[in-house]
């Protein structure tokens, strides 16, 4: 009976409030002059990130960023790719003690490490505090009980557990908090196969609201629809599936297989399905990628839903990004004699971007290469070389070694170069025809590849 209880207080819906000014400061050890962001995801469909505010940190090794919140949120502060998450509520303040190792920049945006940092309020009361209590209960659970819940699906250990929960947390007035909890335990009942997919639907998602910013439902949201459409032959088969997309172009021949599941009856819960599912179909490599595309963008002028509009805008502007024909994103560059370079303001001829560090063993090899292939093109071909060191002089000795007659320049350590190109390893080749759209995203490495490429837009 108290996982009813506890479930059932859990879906309760925050009150609309306007926006409030947020604060969050405090210090970087070590951060002297790096740029600091404080992020988020503008919808956890398209994962659109927006910068809520940024500054550089002091020669104190000091920051602050104040910005208007409307809703609770999980956002991340992030210093040169290096993320720490921070639960924010509206009109509250944040001191940050932040912990920053310049070594930790390493060369694939997947290796980075996470920020560290401390709260300088330590009032258990306080949502973060709560949420790394609960954290630091639930992945010592699992840890302990893993065999016992996932081999031998034992509910008596997550019932047990919840009861513990319910004991610490007795007094949870936090509706964010309370819902976090609820569809972290629904985690444990999906991974676990403790209760079938209907069940989970129906305690869950029925008559449930969609909390667009909580972490964990979205988390849930996204683990129990991965793939939907593609590996529920009860709901549409491969078959019909393709003549809907390929064929047909047909957004109702879908909503209309949708709408026999039980689970799936709210039209507007529905449609979020539907948008999800079109996401997937896009990278799934069998669907016509413009069709998919043209579905979402049917969505976007008939929803009601302005969350959806927003969803959808989202995915058709990241859909369309860095994709072939698309406008190659403008870069303000530091060039190596320090005067300004607009990338937007070369066109002309194709253009080969480099983006590099120099300290890597192979960048001096490929720059070999790329002298053979500019000497030979350079009548035809601009290349640009982007050093992506945090020290801006770092790069300049290898560039004037001799032999390298194309332009160089420094990233300027503005993690919006990074952004605009969704910079997540190095060395990273991007190829613009003469007119300033992308041609090819990513571009080979210097080779015969690349020059088959660089062949098909120098005229």
């Amino acid at each position: 009976m108290k996982k009813v209880i506890l479930l059932l207080a859990a879906f309760i819906i925050p009150g609309i409030i306007a926006a409030q000014k947020t604060i969050v400061s405090g210090t970087v050890s070590d951060g002297r002059g790096q740029v600091i962001r404080l992020m988020a995801y503008d919808d956890f469909v398209s994962k659109k990130i927006i910068t809520l505010g940024e500054c550089l940190v002091s020669e104190e090794e000091e920051f602050s960023i104040d910005f208007e919140l409307k809703d609770t949120i999980g956002a991340f502060l992030d210093i040169n790719f290096q993320r720490a998450e921070l639960f924010l509520e509206p009109g509250k303040t944040y001191m940050l003690d932040i912990t920053y190792d310049a070594a930790n920049r390493l060369e694939s945006y997947f290796d980075r490490q996470g920020l560290e940092y401390s709260l300088k309020d330590e009032n258990p009361n306080e949502l973060n505090q709560r949420i790394w209590r609960f954290n630091e209960m639930y992945n010592k659970f699992v840890m302990e009980n893993f065999e016992h819940i996932v081999k031998l699906h034992d509910k008596g250990r997550v019932s047990d557990f919840q009861d513990e929960v319910e004991r610490e947390f007795n007094e949870i007035d936090h509706p964010y908090l309370r819902n976090y909890i609820a569809y972290k335990f629904a985690e444990i009942y999906q991974f676990a196969r403790l209760q079938g997919r209907k069940t989970l639907a129906e305690e869950y998602f029925t008559g449930k609201p969609v909390l667009y910013n909580n972490v964990e439902y979205t988390f849930f949201f996204e683990e129990f629809f991965e793939k939907y459409l593609t590996t529920n032959p009860d709901v549409i088969t491969i078959s019909d599936l393709i003549i809907a997309v390929n064929e047909e172009g047909s957004l109702s021949m879908i909503d209309e297989a949708l709408a026999q599941i039980p689970y799936l009856q709210d039209e507007g819960f529905r449609e979020l399905v539907l948008i999800h599912g079109l996401k997937g179909l896009y990278f799934n490599g069998t669907y016509k990628k413009q069709n998919v595309l043209e579905l979402i963008k049917e969505i976007h002028r008939s929803t009601s839903d302005p969350m959806h509009k927003k969803i959808t805008a989202n995915l058709i502007e990241s859909l369309g990004r860095l994709a072939p024909g698309s406008p190659a994103p403008d870069l303000l560059l530091t060039g190596i004699g320090g005067q300004e370079l607009h990338l937007g303001n070369l066109r002309g001829k194709p253009i080969l971007l480099n983006f590099f560090y120099s300290t890597r063993k192979d960048t001096q090899n490929n720059f070999e290469i790329l002298a053979e292939l500019y000497n030979y093109y350079r009548s035809g071909l601009e290349i640009i070389s982007i050093s992506m060191d945090d020290d801006p002089e770092a790069y300049k000795a290898l560039a004037n070694s001799g032999g390298y007659h194309w332009t160089f320049a420094h990233y300027g350590n503005d993690p919006a170069v990074l952004d605009a190109y969704d910079i997540r390893n190095l060395p990273l080749y991007v190829l613009i025809d003469a007119e300033g759209h992308i041609a090819m995203y990513p571009a080979p490495p210097p080779g015969p590849e690349l020059e088959t490429a660089i062949m098909k837009v120098v005229h």
